[in-house]
């Protein structure tokens, strides 16, 4: 009697859905993305994908140390910051404040 064993292994790629993005640029500009993503061995998609990733997040914002604000960011204890606040969490802990609990 012979067995055989089969390897099986599958990959998991992410599987955020992806979107089509249409760019009007330069012509030489095309040549260029092309030629980098050839260089890094990845897609122009990809290259594109990477570049935004890595920018700062428009929407997060950091005082620059020694501004105002930055000051102001200090005089809150490192117990009471909240880097990412539960907006969902916060809003029905003020409902039970304001009309009691259920």
């Amino acid at each position: 009697m012979r067995i055989d064993y089969i390897t099986y292994t599958q990959s998991y790629v992410n599987t955020m859905s992806k979107k089509t993005l249409n760019l009007s640029i330069r012509e030489e500009i095309k040549e260029r993305a092309k030629k980098l993503a050839r260089q890094k061995g990845m897609s122009v998609s990809r290259l594109f994908e990477e570049l935004v990733a890595d920018q700062e997040d428009p929407d997060e914002y950091t005082p620059t140390p020694g501004s105002a604000a930055y000051e102001l960011t200090q005089l809150i204890p490192d117990s009471e910051r909240e880097i990412a606040p539960d907006y969902d969490k916060l809003k029905e802990e003020a409902l039970k404040d304001k009309y009691g609990e259920d």
